[in-house]
């Protein structure tokens, strides 16, 4: 199965986000993740449209979650995509 293309929009003293990065690598153990981080601070148009949101992760290039990151919701986010998706 091709991996999953995970963005993780975060910056440094992010407590939430410090906590979703346990769950990705979790997660990762039962789907294929690639997972990068981008630094909000990096880019205006983005900071301006996460600032306090974060943590944000995107799926695929698509939003899926804003703020709040459980893991047994993203299971079932990965899962229905996986069900969903041609390889």
């Amino acid at each position: 199965m091709k991996p999953f293309q995970l963005t993780l929009f975060t910056k440094d003293g992010c407590t939430l986000c410090d906590k979703v990065k346990p769950i990705l690598a979790r997660v990762g153990q039962t789907y294929p993740l690639e997972v990068a981080e981008f630094d909000i601070t990096t880019d205006e148009e983005i900071y301006t449209k996460y600032w306090d949101k974060i943590p944000v992760l995107h799926v695929d290039g698509e939003e899926a979650f804003v703020s709040k990151i459980a893991e047994h919701w993203l299971r079932r986010y990965l899962e229905e995509k996986r069900q969903t998706r041609a390889d």
